[in-house]
């Protein structure tokens, strides 16, 4: 006789529920057992729970610091890499970013360098402008 378990929750949604019982790690991270599949799990801010034991790629993204890297577009190659966490403010890092031009000579006509900033841009969204319809002749379909 063949048995089939069924498939827990976080099978699906990847959500996994931690049990009542954690446990605080070294490195400051939280590890329970998941109530669902029974796996062991970990956090680092207890509401975001991830399987313990393997490559994190969430954790490894919001766990890096911040680089500026000077791209050589033709080739498709990376020149040089610049840690900017030393810098105190936005001010100084686009200081940061004009003296890497200058030295890598990217205000010169004919360069494929470009400076690229891992750094998070917060970006508005873009609302296209009303239709002006005052401008419109009164018998136009615009004005209708």
């Amino acid at each position: 006789m063949v048995v089939m378990e069924a498939l827990t929750q976080c099978w699906f949604t990847r959500v996994h529920q931690p049990e009542r019982k954690r446990h605080r790690e070294p490195d400051g991270s939280v590890s329970s057992l998941c109530r669902h599949c029974y796996r062991p799990i970990t956090s680092w801010n207890r509401l975001n729970w991830f399987l313990a034991g393997g490559f994190n790629v969430t954790r490894l993204a919001e766990s890096a610091a911040r680089f500026i890297t000077v791209l050589d577009r033709e080739d498709d190659y990376i020149v040089a890499r610049y840690p900017v966490a030393h810098l105190p403010d936005e001010a100084a890092v686009d200081a940061f970013k004009l003296q890497l031009r200058e030295e890598h000579g990217m205000n010169e006509p004919g360069s494929s360098l470009v400076l690229v900033d891992s750094g998070r841009k917060k970006r508005g969204r873009k609302v296209s402008p009303p239709a002006d319809v005052s401008d419109a002749e009164p018998d136009s379909p615009q004005s209708a």
